[in-house]
């Protein structure tokens, strides 16, 4: 990328089982290292990021110029009512992206239609993605068949919040690529836009689905984009972290329910979470129950990492669970007792 060098994170050790998860960026504007993996997330100065690693290989330290100030993140509470009343200002409204532009300018088709043995449909028929309401509306390919977009969509309006490209083909970065209101201000797809406008809306595009939730009901957060479509009323966060400021302001303890991947990461949160009264899901319960049920499925119950994984499962042992009636299966293993943490 022109604008940093992404490679295995030293501090962390990402990638060491799995090539393709390098997670570790240097960006060269703003002079710092940051690293996405979940269970690190390290953010340090280049100088710093430097000096640390010349010291500990033995290393010649170079003469670095500190001619960029350190970027802080901006953190903001979003809370429903303000959320609401900033997308319905009619700059906001009129600054908005329709979707339909998009599709017809990158000559998008919807992943529903792609050809039978094409590597998008083989892609999408492995992971059981097909007839998915979400996966429906908001997922597409371009003629390179080598990625989804995943559109963050408001699917009354069209309009676009941000988007996110998967890639399916042996790339060896990062498999997500998250594309907002920055980036298109960079590629010139939006007139121009005032800084806090742009700034709120990447804020708003950190929750795929979130202009689509019926928050009187439950509304469950996930981590990734694609394990919230094997949900009904579901929202992601893109990481684990994310969820802080979501949770509190947009949701409550009586209608969140959380279901992280089950990892380190995950069930750290979710450890967390729960000890401050919120709903998560029991993946050490569950994992347990398929253990009984499937005694001769041990090896492929422990691969069950996520929501995918657990669908691609059901579907694998020839049990035919719909969309309603798999979310009727999983609601039974969440739980937000202080005593059930072993159950995560």
């Amino acid at each position: 990328d022109p604008g940093k060098l992404n490679f295995a994170c030293p501090y962390c050790g990402d990638s060491e089982k799995d090539i393709s998860k390098k997670r570790g960026n240097l960006y060269y504007t703003t002079q710092s290292f940051k690293c996405f993996n979940d269970g690190c997330l390290m953010w340090v100065p280049l100088n710093k990021f430097v000096s640390t690693f010349a010291l500990k290989y033995s290393l010649d330290i170079p003469i670095l110029k500190e001619n960029v100030k350190p970027v802080k993140p901006i953190r903001q509470g979003i809370k429903r009512g303000s959320l609401i009343q900033f997308l319905m200002n009619t700059k906001v409204k009129n600054s908005l992206v329709n979707f339909s532009d998009l599709q017809s300018r990158f000559f998008l088709k919807p992943c529903k239609d792609a050809d039978e043995g094409s590597l998008i449909h083989e892609y999408l028929k492995s992971r059981h993605m097909f007839h998915l309401p979400s996966f429906e509306q908001t997922c597409y390919y371009d003629n390179d068949q080598n990625k989804i977009y995943i559109f963050n969509l408001d699917l009354r309006s069209g309009k676009v919040l941000g988007l996110s490209i998967r890639r399916i083909d042996d790339y060896s970065g990062p498999k997500y690529n998250i594309r907002n209101y920055s980036e298109f201000r960079k590629t010139r797809l939006i007139p121009k836009i005032e800084e806090n406008i742009i700034t709120k809306i990447d804020s708003i595009n950190n929750y795929f689905n979130i202009l689509n939730i019926d928050f009187s009901q439950p509304v469950y957060v996930t981590e990734g984009q694609i394990d919230s479509m094997f949900l009904r009323n579901s929202i992601a966060t893109t990481g684990v972290t994310k969820s802080k400021s979501l949770l509190g302001t947009l949701l409550s303890k009586n209608n969140a329910r959380i279901l992280f991947d089950n990892d380190k990461a995950g069930k750290t949160e979710s450890l967390k979470l729960i000890k401050e009264g919120y709903r998560v899901f029991m993946w050490s319960n569950l994992i347990s129950d398929l253990k009984s049920k499937y005694p001769n499925k041990i090896q492929q119950v422990l691969n069950v990492k996520d929501i995918n994984d657990l669908y691609n499962f059901y579907s694998d042992v020839g049990l035919d669970l719909d969309f309603d009636s798999f979310n009727d299966n999983i609601s039974k293993y969440f739980s937000e007792s202080i005593y059930d943490l072993m159950g995560i």
